[in-house]
């Protein structure tokens, strides 16, 4: 007869919960990676113009794409330098 009390009983259940423990840490971690990541739809090289209230509306060259931070390598009026813009903030200036 089965006894739910045995040594070996408890070792499958402590065994079961570690694998469960394990795969739940697993899911969770992707999930935060996804939600840490996000997708921009602009790659390195785009032309594209960003309209902030703080930065101002200025065109520019995608250099880096950090997150939902989009660095844009202006040209006009102060030459090169990197504005900072949230991907939603930008769009084609055509």
């Amino acid at each position: 007869m089965f006894d739910p009390y045995s040594r070996h009983a408890a070792r499958m259940r402590k065994q079961r919960r570690h694998a469960l423990a394990l795969r739940l840490c697993q899911v969770f971690s992707r999930a935060s990676k996804q939600v840490k990541t996000t997708v921009s739809p602009f790659k390195v090289g785009d032309y594209l113009a960003g309209d902030d209230p703080f930065n101002g509306s200025k065109e520019g060259v995608v250099v880096v794409i950090k997150g939902p931070s989009i660095g844009l390598r202006t040209v006009v009026p102060t030459g090169g330098t990197l504005v900072y813009y949230d991907y939603r903030q930008l769009r084609r200036p055509w």
